[in-house]
């Protein structure tokens, strides 16, 4: 496997004879192999008598001594390139007894060398790295460099650049440099006995909650010490204005089993020390880092590291299961990332016209078919989910990255623990990948046990995220209907009843809300400024009821369950505190719709029926019952024969009057009924339901 042939354009022909083609001031036996005119361009095919090697200069010698480089810009995108350099040895740092070992990747480098500095960022030392084999630079430096600061200096065609190592685990404030710390030793000296994941038997056991670091706990209602901080998500005894629960008390009362936690990547838009202006993180630069924002001291590095942990830790020692926000399919900046210095025109995907792709919107899409890009992404999730033992990961974008990768994460994951999820937004995107290679929820199929947030079923019930005014399921438009059944069967199909997306329930991620477009309580002011805050609460609360008892995966964004607002602000991505904080004083003022949404949420954990995970199961055992329009009633039949519910008769009634439903027996219990909703009968033997307007009853037998 060799590169012997160059292309050149030019704007004139040219003959064997009319130029040189030299590299480190040797010439090179060349010859042109073809030559083709368009528009005024011509193309030269040059074939050399040598295999090309990319980390040497070529350039092009005219009669007048004019010397044109030759860049390899294309020859990184080929297949014959990834095939030869697709390198499996170690990157970044290994710690040994003695020594350091420093290992980066980039085949056509002519030069990189590490930098030391001091605590000061002074200049210490410069010492080259060694090529090894496909393309891969080594560096053995003391024990005693452990601490100190270090960028990689590295020469390409495109002229020096310094650099913080792509593969940096730890890095100084705001991430100007990598650090040399051994971060495993640092976390096995703190926390020497590893609490064990909380127990997940199957997915659709999981109730997913998704937070902001700051957003939790910032606001002084929240009650935190550590406003804003990784510490304040996992401080226990805080509470409200009014003495209710906050932060993980809170969840513990909720019952949620994960909490999904926007990006914690290093991200560069929030300046550290002052935490100053607000960002979500979507804006990444260092994938391995941990952000300091969130860190007590943002200037130790030992600090973010630590913290981070020790909230994981308190959150598996409390039962809840940690996700983490996988954001690595674009770069902040792409002109200063580390890896288009590295591998220029390498990591990012382009255009046929040579621009770079972006379906992402923010002006890059990074390259996940490309091997080392791909492992990129599988090393990063598997040192997560081994060293910090994340027990999930969120994909945003997941449609920019390509199936195979995703596959690929999903068995590295594995081999660390089966029962880890992964899941992501499954969008089709405007990227050029060949659209049978996307991870998207069309190819659901070809991604075993790989989720999909279900868009189809969140605009459905609420109304399209694309239109402010839309009214969905819940808030009076009776279209959706037949949408909003598929996504209460999981989205699979039903013989003569739904048409599914998916293949199983657990592909299926259902949601109202999340961080992204309008809260719920902002999308129905919207589509119904007609009505009053207690009926447009009263929709809210059934939309809520429909995902969290529907087959599938639930997913909550926080303050949803009372009533978050953002003020009507769709995109807070870098908004103050006062828009993206949630304020606990809702809790404490619509603490009935808390209490309601709880018990619901018991209601599913206690019974299988809601939490059926095969579609061969739901086709068996979930039945719809013929009802008028603007009312949805479905019976579940219990999976073994000694659960206490048999028979589970669930009614969903968006119309603005109670249905009376009878009963084929007078041993039906109700559950839930209104306002109210309890894992013990709040009604006992009845042949007779009733199910008010805007509301769920439930009932067994």
């Amino acid at each position: 496997m060799t590169f012997q042939t160059i292309l050149l354009e030019t704007m004139m022909p040219f003959g064997q004879d009319d130029f040189l083609l030299v590299s480190d001031g040797q010439v090179i036996d060349h010859r042109i192999s073809n030559q083709e005119e368009s528009d005024g361009t011509f193309k030269l095919t040059l074939l050399l008598d040598r295999a090309i090697e990319l980390e040497r200069c070529y350039e092009i010698v005219l009669p007048d001594q004019e010397r044109l480089r030759v860049l390899p810009s294309q020859i990184v995108r080929t297949m014959l390139f990834d095939r030869k350099y697709s390198y499996e040895g170690p990157l970044g740092l290994l710690f040994q007894e003695e020594k350091i070992v420093l290992y980066v990747w980039s085949p056509i480098a002519e030069r990189i060398e590490c930098v030391r500095y001091d605590q000061e960022e002074q200049e210490v030392e410069t010492k080259e790295l060694v090529r090894q084999e496909r393309g891969a630079h080594r560096l053995i430096v003391p024990r005693q460099w452990e601490h100190s600061l270090y960028r990689y200096r590295v020469t390409t065609y495109l002229g020096t650049h310094e650099i913080v190592d792509p593969y940096a685990k730890a890095v100084s404030t705001n991430g100007r440099f990598g650090v040399l710390l051994d971060i495993e030793h640092e976390i096995h000296q703190h926390f020497p006995h590893r609490e064990k994941r909380p127990i997940l038997i199957k997915p659709t056991d999981a109730i997913l909650y998704e937070a902001h670091i700051r957003d939790f706990t910032v606001d002084p209602s929240s009650g935190s010490a550590y406003p804003g901080q990784y510490l304040g998500v996992v401080e226990s005894g805080t509470v409200s204005p009014e003495g209710r629960t906050t932060g993980i008390d809170y969840l513990l009362e909720l019952g949620v089993t994960h909490l999904q936690l926007l990006p914690v990547h290093f991200f560069t838009t929030t300046e550290e020390v002052s935490r100053r202006p607000y960002n979500w993180g979507y804006d990444p630069v260092q994938w391995f880092s941990l952000a300091g924002s969130y860190a007590s001291d943002p200037t130790d590095p030992k600090v973010r590291i630590l913290e981070y942990a020790e909230m994981v830790e308190r959150l598996h020692a409390a039962g809840i299961r940690v996700t983490f926000d996988v954001v690595m399919n674009h770069v902040y900046i792409w002109e200063h990332s580390a890896l288009e210095h590295l591998v220029p025109g390498y990591y990012f995907r382009y255009e046929l016209d040579g621009t770079l792709a972006n379906g992402t919107g923010v002006g890059n899409d990074t390259a996940s078919e490309r091997f080392m890009m791909r492992r990129m992404i599988v090393d990063c999730l598997t040192y997560f989910a081994d060293v910090f033992r994340i027990d999930a990961f969120r994909f945003d974008l997941m449609g920019i990255h390509d199936i195979e990768t995703m596959n690929a994460v999903r068995a590295a994951l594995d081999a660390i623990d089966p029962t880890i999820l992964v899941y992501g937004e499954g969008w089709d995107l405007a990227t050029p990948l060949p659209h049978r290679q996307k991870a998207t929820s069309s190819f659901a199929s070809q991604m075993p046990k790989v989720g999909h947030f279900n868009d189809v079923f969140r605009d459905a019930l609420k109304g399209s995220t694309f239109s402010e005014t839309d009214r969905g399921f819940v808030s009076g438009n009776g279209w959706p209907e037949g949408e909003v059944r598929n996504g209460m069967a999981g989205s699979i199909t039903l013989a003569g009843q739904t048409v599914g997306r998916f293949p199983e329930p657990t592909y299926s991620i259902n949601y109202v809300e999340a961080h992204d477009n309008h809260t719920l309580y902002d999308k129905l002011m919207l589509a119904r400024p007609d009505l009053d805050e207690r009926t447009r609460l009263q929709m809210s609360r059934l939309a809520q009821t429909i995902v969290f008892l529907s087959a599938g995966i639930p997913f909550l964004h926080a303050g949803q369950e009372f009533g978050r607002t953002k003020g009507g602000v769709e995109n807070s991505y870098n908004a103050p505190d006062v828009i993206n904080r949630i304020d606990w004083t809702l809790r404490d003022r619509h603490a009935r719709m808390v209490d309601y949404l709880k018990n619901i949420l018991q209601i599913r954990r206690m019974h299988g029926g809601f939490r059926l995970h095969r579609a061969n199961q739901i086709q068996e055992l979930f039945h719809f019952l013929p009802m008028r329009a603007g009312v949805i009633a479905y019976e579940v039949e219990a999976v073994h024969s000694y659960d206490a519910w048999q028979r589970t008769l669930v009614v969903h009634n968006v119309t603005m009057e109670s249905v009376e439903i009878a009963l084929d027996h007078n041993r039906w219990n109700v559950h839930a009924q209104g306002e109210r909703a309890s894992v013990t009968p709040i009604e006992k033997g009845v042949a007779r339901i009733m199910v008010l307007p805007l509301s769920t009853t439930i009932a067994t037998c």
